[in-house]
C-alpha cells in the first residue's frame, strides 16, 4: 500500500492580492511524480488557511485548493481527499470575546474543565467559519466528529489508514503564550486504539506549546499510536524520527509557511509518499513558484510499527506533577507567563570513567530511556549540577514509558529499618500517585526507586548500605545521585563500598558549548521567532554576552548559572541593565546569592568594600586559601579603617552565600569570578594610587597570562578609564611593532601566484538542518578544544632578561596580540555611547593593525622564501605518494601551501572579525574602512558582519569580489567567509543564492536521496 501526501501549512490567505493565490497550478505540478506512485493521494493542510478567520478569506482558499485538487485529480484520474486540522489563525480573535477569555484562564487554572462540552463549545465560537469551510471542502465523512477531534478512516488496497485532524487552536488567543494550551487527550483514547495498518495525526502546534498537564500524556498518546505526526505553526520545514523503546517508533514532518508573515514570499511545502510495502517514507521539500515547483531536497525516512497502550492506569497526582514540574528556581520569560521544568530541561551528558575512550560519555535520556535494563546506577555531580532536576525528569519519562517510579529523597528518611522504609514508601506511593496501591501491588520489575542525595542520608554509610540492600529487594530498577565527592568516600567506607559494589558509576559533565548552546536556544524558542534567521541572532546574542560572562571556568557552567544569567540578559534587553558594563552580571549573581543567605542589601556597599579588600588581601598575598587567623587578622584591619564587622557572623554569612567556601583549615573564593570582580573593584578604587598603577601596567604587559587578563579585563568592568584603556593600548601597538600591517593587496603577490585562478566552489543546497548541524559541530569543536590546555609561559619576574626575550620572541606575543585586542574590543563595544568617535576609530584601527602584523609576522616567519617552502612540501608529497609525477608533486605542493597560508589567514581575519562585531559600533566600522581601503580591512569589514547572524554587506562583498578578481589569495578568504555564513546561519533562499554568486560558489539544487541527514535520533528534551 502506498499513500501520496501534500502536506501545506499556514498559508494566512488574506485578501485577493496574496501571492499564494498564484501559485496553485505550481503546488499540483510537484504533486505529479509521487501521486502516480500511490495507490491513494490526499491534501493535508496542518492550519492557519485563513489569516483572521473570516468568511472572504475562506472563500479565496476554496477556490485555491480547488485549482490544486482539480489538476491532481485530472493527471491521475483519482478522486483526491482534502483533510484540515485549524491554526491559531483559523480564530476570530478580534474583537476580543471577554466571556471566552474568562473560560481559557479557568481551564488553565484547572485542566480538567476542558471535559465540560459547554466550555469547549464557548471557546470554539471563534472558529465557526472554518467548520464551516471544512465541512465543505472535505470530500470524506469523518468516522467521528466533535469540536477538538475528526476520525477518519480510508481503505487502501486491504489496508485501512486512520487519519486523526486534531483541533489544537481551540484555546488560541492574542498573544500566544507558550506553554499555556490545554487538550483533553484522554477523552479520544478509543479513537486512537482503533485497529489501522497506518495512523497519522494532524495538528497545528508541536507539543511543547502545551500545559505540563496536556503535554506528557498527549506526546505519549500521539506517539505511541501514531506512525507519523504532521504539525505546522513553527513556519519551518522539520522531520524526525522519535525513537522511544517503550512505544515505539514515530515520525514527525513540521510543515513549513506556505505564505510566512513578512514581505519575502518564500513558500515551501513538502510531498509525502507512505510507502508500507518497503516501510520507507520518501519526504520531498519543494518551493513554488508561478509556474514550476523547485525541488529542494530529497529525503528517506525508516516507516516503522508503533505500538503500545497509552492508558496511564497508574496516574501522577496533580500536586506532584506540580512538583515534578517546578523549574528549581522563580525564572521569568518575556515570552511565557509561568516558566517550568519542561521550557528549561536538557538532559546532561555522563561519563562513565570506567569505558573505553569512545564509550565514555553518554547523554542521560539515552540511560533513562534505557531503564528496564538499567539494574543499579549511581550518578555523581557537583553542588548545582542538576542531580534533583535530572532524576524529576526521569520520573516524568520512565513513567510515560509503562514504569512505576518513586522519587525518594534521602535527607527525609529519618530511619532505615524494614518497616519504617515499608511505611515510608507507602506514604511517598499516596503523596505521588492518584492510587497508592496500584503502586504497592505492582510487581518488582517495574518499579523504579529514584533516590536523591544518598551521601546526605543521616545514619552515615552503614544506614545508605541498609537503604541500598532493601531498594535492591523491592524494586528493579534503582538510580541514586550523590555528591562528586561521595565517589572518594565510598572507597574509605567498606559498607558503602559493599553496598554500590555492583552499580554502574556515572558522573554529570560540566555544561559545555554545546549543552549552553542547546539551553541558550530552548530559552530564546519560549519568545517565538517568526524566521529560523531571527533565532539565530537571539541566540548568536545571548551565547556571545554569556561567553564573554562565563569566560574559562569564571563561573561555574551549570544550569542553574547559566537560567540565572539567561533572566539577567534578558532584563538586559528590556533595559533594566541597558548601556552597563558585564560588571552588573556578576553583581547580579552575587547580589542574588547574598539575598538567599538573608543578607540586608541596605548594607551592600560596605560589604562589597569588605569583599574588594579581601580579595586583594588574597592577592597581594599571592595565595589563592588562607587560615581563618588570617582571615581574623583582615577582618580586624577591616574594622580598623573602615566600620566594624563581627567576624564570626560575616565568616558564616560569606560560607552559607557560597562566597567563600571551606576546605578542611583553608578558606577560599568559591568561584573565579568572585574573586575577580573583587580585585578588578579594588583596583579600580585605588587607580590613584602609583603602586597601584605600577602593578596594572605590569599586568598589562603580560595578558598572556590568564590571571594578569583576568585581573585587566574585571578593572575594565568596572569604568573605561583613559588611563588604563591606553595602557592596553600601547602594549597592542607594541606587539609585532617592527612589521607592518599586511594589506592583501600587492604584498601578497607570491602567494597568489601558487595558484592560477579561484576555484569555483560548487556545493549542495543548504538546508535547515544542515545548518543547524553545523552550529552543533563548531560546539562540540569548541567543547574539544578547551580539554586542551596550552602551557602558560613563567613569569617575567622569574626569568633573565635574555630567557623573556626569547619566550616571547613569537607564541607568546601572538597570544598577547590576541588578548590585548580582545580586551579593547569588548571596552570599545561595552563602552561605545561614551567613548569619542576619534577614540573608538582609534582603538579600532589598532586591534585591526595588531591582528595584520601578526599576520604579516607570521608569513615571514614560515614563507620567507617561497621556492623553499614549497620545495619542502613537496619533498614531504614525494615521501607519502611516490607515484606522483615530479610535475603533479610540485603543482600539488604549490596548492597545498596556498591552502595553509589561505588558512591561517582567514583564521586572523574572522577572529578580528568576531573581536569588533557588534551593530553597536557598525558606523564606525565602516567609516575606518572607507578610511583604510585596502583588502584587509575591507575583508576584516566584511568578517565583522558574515561570522554572526543578521545583516549582510552584499554592496561591500560584491565590490570587493569584483576588485580582487585578479588577486586568487585575498579572493579565496573572501570566498570562505561567505562559505562559513552559507553553512552556519539561516538566509531566505534570496539571500542565499545572491550571496553565493557573489564569489564564484555554485548552489547544486538537485539533491541526491540522503539518508545520512536524517539518521533515526532520540530526542533530547
Amino acid at each position: 500500500m502506498k499513500l501520496g501526501i501534500l502536506h501545506i501549512s499556514d498559508i494566512h490567505i488574506k485578501n485577493s492580492t496574496d501571492k499564494v493565490l498564484e501559485i496553485g497550478s505550481s503546488i499540483a505540478k510537484a504533486c505529479y511524480a509521487i501521486a502516480h506512485q500511490s495507490d491513494a493521494f490526499a491534501i493535508i493542510v496542518t492550519g492557519d488557511i485563513a489569516f483572521s478567520c473570516k468568511k472572504e478569506e475562506y472563500a479565496l482558499a476554496e477556490v485555491f485548493f480547488g485549482t490544486i485538487k482539480r489538476e491532481i485529480e485530472s493527471e491521475t484520474g483519482r478522486n483526491i481527499d482534502v483533510f484540515l486540522a485549524p491554526g491559531n489563525h483559523d480564530c476570530m480573535l478580534k474583537p476580543e470575546n471577554e466571556g471566552r477569555t474568562i473560560i481559557i484562564e479557568q481551564i488553565i487554572k484547572n485542566p480538567s474543565k476542558a471535559n465540560s462540552e459547554n466550555l469547549v463549545n464557548d471557546c470554539t465560537s471563534v472558529q465557526s467559519e472554518f467548520f464551516n469551510f471544512q465541512e465543505k471542502i472535505s470530500t470524506l465523512a469523518p468516522l467521528y466528529s466533535d469540536r477538538l477531534w475528526k476520525e477518519y478512516e480510508l481503505n487502501i488496497k486491504n489496508s485501512v489508514v486512520r487519519i486523526s485532524s486534531l483541533n489544537a487552536a481551540w484555546m488560541s488567543r492574542l498573544p500566544e503564550p507558550q506553554g499555556q494550551l490545554v487538550f483533553p487527550i484522554e477523552n479520544y483514547y478509543d479513537l486512537l486504539e482503533s485497529p489501522s495498518d497506518l495512523r497519522l495525526s494532524l495538528i497545528h502546534h508541536p507539543l511543547n506549546w502545551y500545559c505540563q498537564a496536556s503535554y506528557h500524556p498527549l506526546k505519549k498518546a500521539l506517539r505511541t499510536h501514531s506512525n507519523a505526526i504532521l504539525s505546522g505553526h513553527e513556519h519551518s520545514s522539520a522531520s524526525e524520527e522519535v525513537i522511544d523503546g517503550s512505544i515505539g517508533n514515530v515520525l514527525i514532518f513540521e510543515g513549513a509557511a506556505l505564505q510566512p508573515h513578512g514581505n519575502d514570499f518564500d513558500s515551501r511545502f513538502s510531498c509525502l509518499l507512505f510507502d508500507a510495502d518497503e516501510k520507507i517514507v520518501i519526504e520531498k521539500r519543494f518551493k513554488a513558484s508561478k509556474t514550476c515547483p523547485v525541488e529542494l531536497e530529497e529525503l528517506q525516512h525508516a516507516l516503522k510499527v508503533s505500538g503500545g497502550c497509552v492508558r496511564q492506569v497508574n496516574k501522577i497526582s496533580a500536586s506532584f506533577i506540580d512538583f515534578l514540574s517546578d523549574a528549581g528556581g522563580n525564572f521569568t520569560h518575556e515570552g511565557k507567563q509561568r516558566i517550568v521544568a519542561e521550557d528549561v530541561f536538557l538532559y546532561p551528558e555522563l561519563e562513565d570513567t570506567n569505558a573505553e575512550q569512545d564509550k565514555k560519555y553518554i547523554f542521560a535520556d539515552k540511560v533513562i530511556n534505557g531503564w528496564q535494563d538499567l539494574g543499579r546506577t549511581l550518578i555523581l555531580g557537583d553542588d548545582e549540577s542538576g542531580k534533583t532536576f535530572l532524576l524529576k525528569r526521569a520520573f516524568f519519562d520512565i513513567h510515560s514509558q509503562g514504569g512505576l517510579p518513586i522519587f525518594i529523597k534521602a535527607t527525609e528518611l529519618s530511619s532505615v529499618g524494614t518497616r519504617e522504609l515499608d511505611r515510608k514508601i507507602s506514604q511517598l506511593a499516596e503523596i505521588q500517585y492518584e492510587k497508592n496501591e496500584e503502586f504497592i501491588y505492582a510487581e518488582r520489575i517495574n518499579k523504579i526507586a529514584l533516590v536523591d542525595d544518598l551521601d546526605r542520608l543521616s545514619g552515615g554509610s552503614k544506614n545508605q548500605a541498609k537503604l541500598i540492600a532493601y531498594l535492591s529487594e523491592s524494586f528493579g530498577t534503582i538510580i541514586v545521585t550523590a555528591s562528586s565527592r561521595y565517589q572518594l568516600n565510598e572507597y574509605i567506607d567498606p559498607s558503602a563500598a559493599e553496598a554500590l559494589s555492583d552499580f554502574e558509576t556515572l558522573k554529570i559533565r560540566p555544561f559545555g558549548h554545546l549543552m549552553r548552546h542547546s539551553l541558550i536556544k530552548k530559552w530564546c524558542m519560549l519568545g517565538g521567532s517568526n524566521t529560523k534567521s531571527e533565532l539565530d541572532a537571539k541566540v548568536h546574542n545571548v551565547e556571545r554576552t554569556l561567553g564573554v560572562i562565563l569566560g574559562k571556568n569564571l563561573v561555574p557552567s551549570k544550569p542553574i548559572y547559566l537560567l540565572i544569567l539567561l533572566q539577567s540578559c534578558a532584563q538586559d534587553q528590556q533595559s533594566e541593565l541597558q548601556n552597563s558594563s558585564f560588571s552588573q552580571y556578576y553583581e547580579f549573581l552575587i547580589v542574588k546569592s547574598l539575598k538567599e543567605a538573608d543578607f540586608r542589601l541596605d548594607h551592600l556597599n560596605e560589604m562589597f568594600n569588605y569583599l574588594s579588600n579581601l580579595a586583594w588581601f588574597f592577592k597581594s598575598r599571592d595565595v589563592t586559601e588562607l587560615n581563618i587567623e588570617a582571615l581574623r587578622e583582615f577582618n580586624g584591619k577591616f574594622c580598623e579603617e573602615y566600620a566594624t564587622v563581627d567576624f564570626g557572623t560575616r565568616l558564616a554569612l560569606l560560607k552559607q552565600a557560597k562566597i567563600l567556601k571551606q576546605d578542611g583549615d583553608l578558606y577560599s573564593f568559591s568561584y573565579s569570578y568572585v574573586y575577580f570582580l573583587f580585585v578588578g573593584k579594588y583596583l579600580a578604587a585605588n587607580l590613584h594610587k602609583d603602586s597601584i598603577k605600577v602593578l596594572v601596567s605590569g599586568y598589562c604587559k603580560e595578558l598572556y597570562r590568564k590571571e594578569n587578563a583576568n585581573c585587566v579585563m574585571f578593572l575594565t568592568h568596572h569604568g573605561n578609564n583613559p588611563w588604563v584603556i591606553e595602557q592596553i593600548s600601547e602594549v597592542l601597538n607594541g606587539c609585532f611593532s617592527d612589521q607592518t600591517p599586511i594589506e592583501l593587496n600587492g604584498d601578497i603577490a607570491s602567494i597568489s601566484a601558487l595558484v592560477n585562478t579561484t576555484a569555483q566552489i560548487v556545493i549542495n543546497e543548504i538546508n535547515d538542518q544542515d545548518i543547524e548541524r553545523n552550529q552543533q559541530n563548531s560546539r562540540r569543536a569548541a567543547d574539544l578544544s578547551d580539554t586542551q590546555e596550552i602551557p602558560e609561559p613563567p613569569k617575567s619576574n622569574s626569568l633573565s632578561p635574555g630567557d623573556a626575550d626569547a619566550i616571547l620572541s613569537f607564541s607568546s606575543n601572538i597570544n598577547l596580540m590576541i588578548k590585548t585586542s580582545e580586551i579593547l574590543g569588548h571596552i570599545t563595544k561595552n563602552y561605545y555611547g561614551s567613548l569619542e568617535r576619534s577614540r573608538k576609530a582609534s582603538y579600532l584601527e589598532q586591534i585591526f593593525n595588531g591582528s595584520l602584523r601578526s599576520l604579516k609576522a607570521i608569513f615571514e616567519e614560515i614563507f620567507e622564501q617561497p621556492d623553499a617552502f614549497v620545495a619542502e612540501l613537496e619533498r614531504m608529497l614525494n615521501d607519502r605518494k611516490p607515484d606522483l609525477t615530479a610535475n603533479e608533486a610540485k603543482e600539488t605542493a604549490k596548492g597545498l601551501a596556498f591552502q595553509v597560508l589561505g588558512m591561517i589567514c582567514t583564521g586572523f581575519i574572522a577572529r578580528v572579525g568576531q573581536v569588533v562585531s557588534s551593530e553597536k559600533i557598525r558606523e564606525d566600522i565602516n567609516s575606518l574602512v572607507t578610511t583604510n581601503h585596502n583588502n584587509a580591512y575591507r575583508l576584516i569589514g566584511i568578517a565583522s558582519c558574515l561570522v554572526h547572524p543578521g545583516h549582510i554587506p552584499f554592496e561591500a562583498i560584491e565590490k570587493l569580489a569584483k576588485d580582487t578578481a585578479s588577486n586568487n589569495f585575498a579572493f579565496t578568504i573572501l570566498q570562505s567567509l561567505v562559505f562559513y555564513h552559507l553553512h552556519m546561519f539561516h538566509t531566505t533562499d534570496k539571500d542565499k543564492q545572491r550571496l553565493a554568486a557573489s564569489v564564484n560558489i555554485g548552489m547544486n539544487q538537485s539533491r541526491a536521496i540522503d539518508i545520512a541527514t536524517n539518521k533515526a535520533k532520540l530526542l533530547r528534551k
